[in-house]
Formats: structure tokens, C-alpha cells, sequence
């Protein structure tokens, strides 16, 4: 990532924080170069703040204190700064330290983008271990749920069996009664686990759709630190085995209305995508699986303009809806949050 790709981010997120407001400090930290910000804070007579001199302080810092100006001429100069883009020269290629000071502030550049990248590891770690936690608790979960079906199974039985049996009528009537509350029991006691089974289901999505996301932006900034600096990694821990499941699609009048006017090559790469979604399931990485915010939507990518859109069902199997190209998103999904 590019210097004024940061710079951009930067600012994007300061908008966002600020509910689209950006203060003129930010403004002067990332639009304004520090040389002509120490030029502003030497003209003007500022003390920078944090007993720092003008000729070491930083952006940050210089930006802050100018912002504090009210006088028109000197904001007249500093907006003209801003709005007076830097020599284009300049800014495809910058300087190399030459001294002392510039590669102390690249050491301490450095500095910062080596802990962010640990803290981005042991994010990545804590999202490992919360995914394997969350994939204990759904095998715990499907234990319950098979043991409780078992047992209403045995239940109805047993109530099936007191019903033909000739025990007097008082006896009949007792153990109709506590075999009917037993059955609605474990009836309540199954539709319970099923419904925190198909919750666990979609938070072990999230978390690999969130893991997959860090593990990008990681990549992303380990290519930044020279290799010269890079620590050498500690060897991942094993993941552990997952349970492998066939995902059954059930395939709407929508999905097969979508098909029509599509090229036989697109139809073909959504059935393969289907077929390694229902086999791989939903930590394939080229699928890109996951949930559109708002509605119970899912997504996966067919190719690199195609989306299925399916919904998933109770028992852990899925409704697939429709096949829609990725620049037409928020119209599908409009249409589909009406079904």
C-alpha cells in the first residue's frame, strides 16, 4: 500500500468518526508536507506543543498547534497550502533520508507498522481460537440434539405403547398425561438446540469470513516491512479436523428463473461453485461465502462477476435463490429481503 493510498485511508476514517466532518488539522497532517508545515510553524512564531523544536517535531503536532490560528491572512495561506497539491516530481519520487532526523522518523515509521502487524496476529490468533471454541460448542451441540432426539423418539414410543395398553382408566389417563408434557418437552428441548445449532452455524461463517479478512490486511502489511526487519513467524498450531457434511441445495423457481438469458459458461460456473459449496462448505477460500448485512442473505461467488444468493435453512442445508451479477447487488438484495 502506497503512501497516499495510507494517507487516503487515513482520512476516510477520520470522515467516518467525524459523522463527515474532517477538522483542519487532519486536513494539514495529510495533505500538507512537513517541511512546508514546519516553514508555516517557523513563520508564524508557533511553539509547538510537547517541548518539541519545529525542526524535530511532527506532523501530527505542527498540524495541530496551526489549526489553532485565527487570523485570516495566516488560514488564507494554510488553506492554499492544502488546496495546492505538492510538486507532482515530489510526490512520485520521494527524497531518501538524508539525515540523522528523516531516518529516525522512518525507524519510528517502522516501529509502528511492526506493531501493527503483531497486533493484527494476535488478532488473527484470537479469531483461530474463538473458531475452534465455536466448533466445540457445535459439536457439543449436535450431541444434545441427537441424544434429545433419541430420547423423544423413545418417548412417543412409550406413548404410543400406553395408549394400547389395557391399564385401567385412571392409570391411562396419568401416564397419557405425563408421557404427552414429557414428549412436549423434549419436543421444546430439540427445537431449542436446533435453533442455537443453526445460530452457531452462521457465527463459525462470520468468524472464517473474519479471519480470511485479517489474514488479507496481515498479508497486506507484512509486504510493507522491509525483510530485513521481519521477525521470524512462530509455526501456527494445527487446526483441528473438521467433520465433513454434504450441504444439500434446495433450489427455488427464482433460482432457475435467473438462469434464463444467462451464457451457458455463467451457468456452468454457478453450478461448480454450488457443487464445491455443498462438498468444501463455507470456509472455501475462492468462494468467498458470506452474510449480506440487514437480511438473513447469503453470497457466494461464482466468478468474478456473478454472485448465488441462498438463505440457509434449519437443518443446516440451504435455499438457493437466485444467480445475479455482482454490479447489480443491492438490487437482488432489495428484491430478496421482499420474499
Amino acid at each position: 500500500m502506497s503512501a497516499a493510498s495510507l494517507k487516503l485511508k487515513r482520512l476516510r476514517e477520520q470522515v467516518l468518526k467525524g459523522n463527515g466532518q474532517l477538522p483542519l488539522s487532519d486536513l494539514l497532517e495529510q495533505l500538507v508536507p512537513l517541511d512546508r508545515l514546519r516553514a508555516f510553524a517557523t513563520e508564524f512564531g508557533v511553539t509547538p506543543k510537547g517541548g518539541f523544536r519545529i525542526e524535530r517535531a511532527p506532523a501530527a503536532v505542527l498540524a495541530q498547534k496551526l489549526a489553532e490560528e485565527r487570523d485570516s491572512s495566516r488560514l488564507d495561506k494554510l488553506l492554499h497550502a492544502i488546496a495546492t497539491p505538492p510538486d507532482s516530481a515530489a510526490t512520485q519520487r520521494p527524497p531518501a533520508p538524508s539525515s540523522s532526523r528523516e531516518l529516525d522518523e522512518a525507524r519510528t515509521l517502522l516501529t509502528l507498522k511492526e506493531q501493527e502487524v503483531q497486533r493484527l496476529r494476535e488478532d488473527v490468533e484470537r479469531a483461530r481460537q474463538g473458531l475452534t471454541r465455536a466448533q466445540d460448542r457445535e459439536r457439543g451441540l449436535e450431541r444434545q440434539l441427537s441424544a434429545a432426539s433419541e430420547a423423544a423418539t423413545r418417548a412417543q414410543r412409550s406413548l404410543e405403547a400406553a395408549q394400547s395398553s389395557q391399564l385401567s382408566a385412571a392409570q391411562d389417563v396419568k401416564q397419557d398425561k405425563d408421557l404427552t408434557r414429557r414428549v412436549r418437552e423434549l419436543e421444546d428441548e430439540c427445537a431449542s438446540l436446533q435453533a442455537a445449532d443453526e445460530a452457531m452455524r452462521r457465527q463459525l461463517a462470520r468468524d472464517r469470513s473474519r479471519m480470511r479478512d485479517l489474514e488479507e490486511e496481515l498479508a497486506e502489511l507484512d509486504a510493507l516491512i522491509p525483510a530485513s526487519r521481519r521477525r521470524k513467524k512462530n509455526p501456527l498450531p494445527p487446526a483441528p479436523p473438521t467433520e465433513r457434511r454434504f450441504v444439500v441445495p434446495y433450489l427455488q423457481s427464482s433460482f432457475y428463473k435467473s438462469l434464463v438469458g444467462k451464457e451457458r459458461r455463467s451457468i456452468e460456473q454457478a453450478w461448480q461453485a454450488l457443487l464445491l459449496f455443498c462438498t468444501e462448505g463455507h470456509s472455501y477460500p475462492g468462494l468467498e461465502v458470506k452474510s449480506m448485512s440487514g437480511q438473513d442473505t447469503w453470497s457466494l461467488r461464482a466468478s468474478l462477476g456473478l454472485r448465488v444468493y441462498f438463505r440457509p435453512r434449519a437443518d443446516g442445508d440451504v435455499d438457493v435463490l437466485e444467480l445475479g451479477d455482482r454490479e447489480d447487488q443491492p438490487t437482488t438484495l432489495r428484491r430478496l429481503k421482499d420474499k
